[in-house]
């Protein structure tokens, strides 16, 4: 090993050994924006990285480090002296990984990094262009690299210690067991700088470490352990090993805790006693692995929200009656949150639709849930896996079977969420996993903003699918990159599993902030990634073939005629209903259709199978006077979270607000004299969540909103961002447009803008008008700053009356 004692060194020693190779690990932008130390070669840290580094921070391949030292005109006998812009945690890593690959020259860390350097020799910005060398690495060093193996023998081993280097509230909420917590940063001083000896070694006194003491190191990417290992090595240790793996991954392999079966069967056992039995029972964590079996606490302490599966979006009569039912029966709320008539536009039992196709009940509780799941069974609903770190439900065209299309995707949805469903391998993802399957020729699966997202494609005559990787909202939405192959759709199952098992070995545990899919294609690039997926399946990867998608749909809202009838789509403004009104939509599906309901992601749910002689009876139904097919615009196309209503995150109330909204919209919109309905789509799609996540889908609206609260002279109140122009069909994201709106003054500024709209695009998509008028002009509208408003359009202005 060439890490040896000392390590740390500083800038005079650095003078005084002009022949030393410095290596600048910081990003290549800083080492030739901002400057670098004269002579320094550019080897940056994420280029020492496995690309699956985003997630676990695995060393390189050893020919990847060999072609990137011999680039720098490293070769294996120089010494190197290794510094970064921080306490040296990137220097330590590259030092690190040099040792692992055999290095035989000395390794030392620049003590206090390139701020330092700099005091000292100042900066040049000139170009270093190294003449490439030969660097020979040699086989990964066994005895500095753990495996899980090393590391479950080191749990069982009295005389090793395993050290867990990360932060005291990360070590607390998880960690190996039997391991000791010790920071790395304990050992820097507040400027980044080693503190001295005799300030380090009472503290690994006191955690039991000595020279002579074995020591397994882990964190969760790698880098903070390295600089851990520079310290104990500075120190003489010599006995020293660090794990590459995730620590959580570690965890949860050992632990049935996070067996969703387990779980099931452990909470129907708990159950009896009470919401206060389940920490007591279960383990102070409960509440985190509930999700796996559809349960989420709600804001009021006590209850739960309830997720319920259902595979691309398919209810039989019987699944909605029994659902509705339970419903009715258990999503109840006490007196003390007011009872029946705790909200002013349902009352009490009712439910909403997700925009994953699914389920969702508030105010149920835990002695509940053991009748709730038998029931369930008779029907063949579950909740297993309905949520969490796993395979969420399956989108699918809700018309799937029903219309003209390319493929019928049921099948194949429902294999997927079987393959899944109970594996314990598969329920403990480093996150959430979405996949859409779309069989028609118009994206109903919206493909773009899913992890897998599968639509039609032909090749050679023969029927399949293309598939868009690692799409996805939050804060930096991105669209899903095609993955440039065809497959067979006996071949979609075994991707997707193939992803699932390429996300656990090389997505992130713990880092919440780069976990998911998404993050591992951007740091391949699409070819990698496609490369690396190809490790995971056993079927050769085709070539592409026609993608068969022709439009983007936005909803199934309306009567459609098919071959054999039709299927007829309802709007459930905001995907609120009460429970008893799906028994009633049940009864009539079985009245006068196949007996099938299809839920929508927009909210909304479909009526399938309805026959020629019965559509007039079913569209007289009184129910579908609430919930019509042809509904105004605004209520059309409105889409909301739970909102603060429930939601713990949840900052503004969304659910009824959004309701009364798109009412008043709509009445507006007829009476109004500055435009009429023909002037806008059939739907202005409002998405609002009540918080700054995305759980309303908020960057694929026309008029996105995430609520906020905003303190005024009159004290806080309910507030959002507003953004303007999202638009699958075009391939854009909604852009944020004006900050902290005030939620009263919304519909007055929704009403200038599609006056706007109406008056000035002509033939233009709403997103194609506000990509065209300026920001400025958009933000004056919401605003509504100077009274009438006006756009720039050819440089003639056009005043906007609102009235």
């Amino acid at each position: 090993m060439t890490l040896d004692s000392p390590v740390f060194v500083d800038p005079s020693w650095v003078e005084k050994h002009s022949d030393v190779t410095l290596v600048d690990v910081r990003e290549r932008r800083e080492y030739r924006d901002v400057g670098h130390i004269t002579d320094a070669v550019s080897v940056p840290f994420d280029s020492f990285r496995d690309p699956s580094s985003v997630a676990t921070g695995m060393l390189p391949g050893r020919d990847a480090f060999e072609e990137l030292l011999g680039d720098a005109g490293i070769s294996n006998g120089e010494t190197l002296v290794a510094y970064d812009d921080g306490a040296g945690v990137y220097a330590a890593r590259f030092l690190l990984t040099a040792a692992v690959y055999g290095h035989d020259g000395n390794l030392y860390l620049v003590d206090g990094g390139f701020e330092a350097l700099r005091e000292r020799f100042g900066v040049t910005n000139d170009p270093i262009e190294p003449e490439p060398a030969v660097y020979d690495a040699s086989e990964p060093d066994g005895q500095l690299v753990a495996d899980r193996e090393d590391v479950e023998a080191a749990v069982e081993d009295e005389e090793t210690l395993v050290v867990d280097t990360r932060t005291a509230a990360e070590y607390d909420h998880s960690h190996v067991p039997t391991a000791v917590q010790l920071s790395w940063e304990t050992f820097v001083d507040e400027d980044g700088r080693l503190r001295p000896v005799d300030e380090i070694e009472p503290i690994l006194d006191e955690r039991g470490l000595s020279p002579e003491t074995p020591v397994v190191l882990y964190c969760n990417t790698a880098r903070r352990l390295s600089h851990t290992f520079t310290v104990l090595t500075e120190l003489g240790y010599e006995d020293v090993s660090f794990y590459e793996g995730s620590l959580t991954d570690w965890v949860r392999a050992e632990s049935d805790d996070w067996d969703p079966e387990r779980l099931y069967e452990r909470v129907r056992e708990v159950a009896p006693q009470g919401f206060e039995a389940l920490p007591r029972e279960l383990g102070e964590d409960v509440f985190g692995r509930l999700h796996l079996i559809g349960l989420y606490t709600q804001k009021q302490d006590g209850y739960f929200m309830l997720r319920t599966k259902v595979p691309n979006g398919v209810l039989t009569a019987a699944q909605a009656r029994t659902y509705g039912e339970i419903v009715d029966e258990f999503a109840r709320a006490p007196a003390e949150y007011g009872g029946t008539e705790q909200n002013a536009e349902f009352g009490d039992g009712f439910l909403d639709v997700t925009t994953r196709q699914g389920l969702q009940a508030h105010w149920v509780r835990v002695e509940d849930m053991p009748e709730i799941w038998d029931r369930y069974d008779e029907v063949g609903l579950t909740t297993i896996q309905a949520s969490g770190n796993t395979l969420r439900n399956v989108v699918a065209c809700p018309a799937s079977g029903l219309g003209e299309e390319v493929t019928d995707v049921r099948a194949l949805g429902e294999g997927i969420a079987d393959a899944f469903e109970g594996n314990q391998r598969y329920a403990n993802l480093p996150r959430k996993l979405k996949v859409s399957l779309s069989g028609c020729h118009e994206n109903c699966g919206r493909s773009e903003i899913q992890d897998l997202g599968f639509v039609p494609a032909v090749k050679d005559g023969r029927d399949g699918f293309h598939v868009k990787v690692g799409g996805g909202l939050s804060d930096g939405p991105r669209a899903a990159t095609d993955l440039g192959v065809f497959l067979e759709p006996e071949q979609v199952e075994p991707l997707t599993l193939a992803a699932a098992d390429l996300f656990i070995e090389q997505g992130s545990y713990i880092d919440t902030a780069v976990n998911r899919l998404k993050f591992i294609v951007e740091e391949y690039g699409i070819d990698g990634f496609r490369e690396e997926l190809q490790r995971y399946v056993d079927f050769d990867f085709e070539e592409a073939g026609e993608d068969l998608t022709t439009s983007y749909r936005g909803d199934h809202v309306g009567v459609h005629q098919t071959e054999d009838g039709y299927y007829v789509g309802l709007n459930l403004p905001t995907g609120r209903m009460r429970g008893e009104e799906l028994v009633e939509l049940a009864d009539l599906a079985e009245r006068y259709g196949s007996g099938e309901l299809r839920l929508t992601a927009n909210q909304n749910v479909l009526v399938a199978g309805v026959r020629e002689e019965t559509l007039d009876d079913l569209l007289a139904e009184p129910l579908l006077e609430r919930y019509s097919p042809d509904p105004g615009p605004f209520t059309r196309g409105i889409v909301t979270c739970t909102g603060a209503e429930f939601c713990k995150y949840g900052v503004v109330e969304t659910k009824s607000r959004g309701i009364e909204w798109a009412r008043t919209l709509d009445s507006w919109l007829a009476e109004t004299d500055r435009l009429d309905e023909s002037d806008l789509p059939d739907a202005v799609r409002v998405h609002m969540s009540g918080c700054s996540a995305s759980c309303a889908q908020p960057q694929i609206g026309d008029i996105a909103m995430r609520g906020e609260a905003k303190r005024t002279p009159e004290g806080t109140k309910d507030a959002a961002d507003v953004g303007l122009g999202g638009d699958l069909g075009r391939g854009a994201f909604a852009d944020w447009i004006a900050g902290s709106v005030v939620l009263d003054e919304v519909p007055e500024g929704i009403k200038r803008l599609v006056t706007a709209y109406a008056t000035d695009a002509g033939d233009e998509a709403f997103s194609e008008w506000t990509e065209r008028v300026p920001d400025s002009d958009l933000r004056s509208l919401i605003e509504g700053e100077a009274g009438p408003e006006t756009i720039v359009q050819g440089g003639d202005h056009v005043t906007t009356e609102v009235n």
